[in-house]
């Protein structure tokens, strides 16, 4: 099989409308570590400093994932870990920060100098967020730019809820009516998950109807955590690395001999260890190593 694509080198340093053609049109964003990013920053995270500071990260992250030609972020903002935590100074402070982040003066202003289309969705499930959501759509209902879909979650079930609430009684019979009825528009199918900390996928932070073949990608980054090289490192592994089907697969098989040392000892992705009170991930080899008598 003949490769007719760059090298990662010459994609780093490659044009912007080359990358954003082979962009996905549809990403699913998580930004698990916000305090712990905080923390390291010397910002207190029960602060307002925080929720300020954190808003910037967000906008700015949601910016350059844009100007690399995504034009849907489908992100939670909070979820049902937020809800049932019993943090002092957080909890009670969390509706608000969301609030004055997704609609205060200064993110409205962000929205329209972007011409970003915003949406909160999953507020059935958080009734002090109901205002919130419907000041959004209001506000940036005109904006006709890259989507931004911020969804609410108090329970693992909220997701699979919304489905079922907003299609009860309806004679849909296919997903892309289920999700024209469920978001007010065409949405494509979500082809890439860019996802924080331990590999895994629920359906709060992946909106079961959306899912499309689903490239995964876990970065231990505190946060909003994404610079443009590590952005296009992921693009270009989600573009070509992983593009390895063959409609014929005559040979295919028999070139596992080539690499047998590799398949006969390998590595599994998601084991880890604890640090501290948090997860990293390693590789087995390295797990096993450190636990190792002295």
């Amino acid at each position: 099989m003949v490769n007719h694509y760059p090298t990662l080198e010459e994609f780093l340093v490659a044009p912007i409308e080359d990358i954003r053609k082979i962009a996905p049109e549809t990403l699913i964003l998580t930004n698990d570590g916000t305090r712990r990013r905080a923390a390291l920053e010397g910002i207190d995270p029960a602060s307002d400093e925080y929720a300020q500071w954190s808003r910037l990260q967000m906008i700015d992250s949601l910016a350059m994932l844009f100007y690399h030609g995504i034009r849907h972020i489908f992100t939670i903002v909070v979820g049902e870990t937020n809800y049932a935590e019993s943090t002092p100074r957080y909890r009670e402070k969390l509706s608000k920060w969301v609030e004055w982040g997704l609609t205060g003066e200064d993110a409205l202003r962000d929205y329209a100098a972007r011409n970003w289309r915003v949406r909160l969705i999953g507020t059935d499930s958080w009734p002090e967020l109901q205002s919130t959501s419907r000041r959004l759509e209001a506000e940036t209902a005109q904006n006709d730019g890259p989507r931004v879909w911020f969804f609410a979650a108090s329970h693992a079930e909220t997701n699979w809820e919304y489905i079922f609430r907003t299609l009860k009684g309806s004679d849909i019979t296919t997903r892309q009516e289920a999700i024209r009825a469920m978001y007010g528009e065409d949405v494509p199918l979500a082809t890439m998950f860019l996802g924080t900390g331990k590999p895994e996928i629920f359906p709060s932070i992946v909106p079961p109807l959306l899912v499309g073949k689903l490239q995964c990608y876990w970065r231990m980054h505190l946060g909003y955590m994404v610079d443009e090289q590590l952005l296009r490192s992921i693009l270009y592994d989600y573009a070509y690395t992983r593009n390895t089907w063959q409609q014929d697969k005559t040979g295919r098989a028999e070139k596992v001999l080539e690499f047998k040392a590799v398949w006969q000892d390998p590595d599994v992705i998601g084991l880890g260890f604890r640090l501290g009170p948090f997860w990293y991930p390693t590789t087995r080899s390295e797990l096993l190593n450190s636990e190792k008598p002295e």
